[in-house]
This record gives C-alpha cells, structure tokens and sequence, in this order.
C-alpha cells in the first residue's frame, strides 16, 4: 500500500511538471468565470460521492451560511473546525458515556480533566465578565 503511494506521486509529477504552466494560467482567469465553475464542479463531486440530491441541497445551504457569515466577518477557522471535530467529540463523548453509565463523573474525576475544564470555563466566562463589567462602567479587573 505504502509503496503504491509512492508510485502513484511519481506518475502525479511526471504527469503535472508539463502542465505547469496550464495550470498557471488559471489565475488569469476572471473570478467571475472561475467561482461559478469551481462551485459546479464541487456540487458535480457532491452529488457523485452518494447520487443523493440532498447533498447538494446541503451543500447549497452550507455554502449561504458560509456567504453570509462571512459578510459579517464572522472567522470562518473556528467554524470550520467545529465543523470539522464536532462528530468526533460527539462520538467520543457518548463512548465516554457508555463506559461511564451515561454518568459525567469522568469530567472531573481525574486531576487532568478537572485542570482542563477549568480552563475552559476560565476562557469561555473571561469575555462574558469583561461584557458585564463594561456595561455597568466599571473598569474591567482582566
């Protein structure tokens, strides 16, 4: 397996160093002519993955959201990485809780766990009290 990955990187730049410069002339392209295809052949790789229409329909929804969070500079990397690590924290989460009885007594039963969680309610809660400080006009103590 390992070697057929070598191989086939081989075959890949033997086969894109003559297209180099093709490939360079795509920044001449226009935006306007260059997103809508990049947006069709993405919705065409969608649709092939599973041949189901609500992929792209998802896919169409995924991409407003995107759009419109983006016009209100929303940062699109903690998006994407909730996105992105969300089901793997969901399926640990409930594996954690098959093991635990669905009791969440592992939150704070080791030192380490307990050390992280209080990080995490430090750095969630620190902007909400500089909010709440703020807009009572006393200085903020953070």
């Amino acid at each position: 397996v390992i070697m057929s990955m070598y191989l086939g990187n081989v075959f890949l730049l033997i086969l894109n160093l003559p297209l180099i410069p093709y490939f360079a002339r795509l920044l001449a392209v226009p935006k306007n002519i260059l997103i809508p295809g990049i947006f069709f052949f993405s919705m065409i790789g969608v649709y092939l993955i599973t041949f189901n229409n609500f992929d792209i329909k998802a896919m169409i929804l995924i991409a407003t959201v995107a759009l419109v969070l983006r016009l209100l500079d929303f940062p699109m990397a903690p998006l994407l990485l909730g996105f992105i690590l969300g089901g793997l924290m969901e399926d640990n989460l409930r594996r954690s809780l098959m093991i635990y009885d669905g009791s969440f007594v592992f939150l704070w039963e080791r030192p380490i766990t307990l050390i992280i969680n209080l990080i995490t309610l430090t750095l969630l809660a620190t902007p909400v009290l500089q909010w709440f400080l703020a807009r009572r006009g006393k200085a903020p103590l953070l």
